[in-house]
């Protein structure tokens, strides 16, 4: 073996992993200069229009990727923590659960204590919304920490009576992928920075609230779901917008969610049509007493 001509490959080897590996370090750093200029110039301008940011701004990461979740079946997994005669499968691998005992809430402690206690996986929720008018608590599920914002239906619903107890509850379970590689992340003053170019923010207004979480905006593919990572930024206490984590588009939270509205309780619907199909019942016996009636009069 000729030793030298191996000792000079191994040394040519080298120097290229050390030019390679320099280059990425200079490249770093390139970019975290423009980052931090790009922030100093955001924040000039927002200083130079009287632009408040009173969030805090959440926790940066260089890179980021899609997410697929994949619905799947939990009725046994459910049946095992609230009882198989009180479980009842749903469209869309949802199960409706039908509580033997109301649970009363008086505020978001109570809701999580809840979930901690009586549903399946419960800590793998957030809250999004208390609808007192609606009766319903609506709650979405977490990655990492982060909201996940399905395209239609909150994987979780809480249905409260008029007493503010919680009598039933729809579910279903989402399983996490990143999908696809990872890409840069767009950095939250890129966000705001976004918001500037698109005339979002205008003099004097405010930026209450940017945090990052992943939407699904399409349609799904059978019980797949791709969602992308997405800063969702509420100005003036009113507007929200949201801007993505990677592409830097900009979208408002009422053009993804315009078609939503109050989840309807499958029990109610149940109870309802019982009670519609016994007042037929009831009209029709009505017309045949009367149609009897008549015939005995002409007699």
């Amino acid at each position: 073996m000729d030793w030298n001509r191996t000792k000079t490959i191994f040394i040519i080897a080298f120097l290229l992993l050390n030019t390679f590996l320099m280059q990425q370090l200079l490249e770093q750093q390139g970019q975290s200069e423009l980052n931090v200029r790009a922030q100093s110039s955001t924040e000039e301008e927002l200083n130079a229009k009287n632009i408040t940011v009173t969030e805090e701004l959440p926790e940066e990461r260089d890179e980021i990727s899609h997410i697929v979740g994949e619905s799947i079946d939990i009725e046994e997994e459910v049946s095992q923590q609230a009882g198989e005669e009180n479980v009842t499968a749903v469209d869309n691998n949802f199960v409706e659960v039908t509580l033997e005992n109301t649970y009363a809430v008086s505020g978001e402690e109570d809701i999580q204590n809840f979930l901690d206690q009586q549903v399946w996986n419960g800590s793998d929720y957030m809250i999004e919304e208390i609808n007192e008018e609606d009766g319903q608590v609506l709650l979405n599920q977490v990655y990492e920490e982060k909201a996940t914002v399905t395209y239609a239906e909150n994987p979780l619903v809480l249905f409260l009576n008029d007493d503010n107890e919680i009598e039933s509850y729809l579910q279903s379970y989402m399983e996490f992928e990143e999908g696809g590689e990872q890409k840069d992340m767009l950095s939250t003053y890129g966000a705001i920075d976004r918001l500037l170019t698109e005339n979002i923010l205008s003099n004097n207004d405010e930026v209450n609230q940017v945090e990052l979480r992943y939407y699904s905006l399409f349609a799904p593919e059978g019980s797949n779901q791709v969602m992308a990572p997405m800063y969702s930024m509420e100005v003036n206490g009113e507007n929200e917008y949201l801007v993505n984590a990677i592409g830097g588009e900009v979208r408002t939270l009422q053009e993804v969610s315009e078609d939503s509205g109050p989840v309807e309780n499958p029990s109610e619907d149940t109870s309802q049509d019982e009670q519609s199909s016994e007042e037929n019942g009831d009209e029709g016996n009505g017309e045949e007493n009367s149609e009897e009636n008549n015939q005995n009069q002409e007699q």
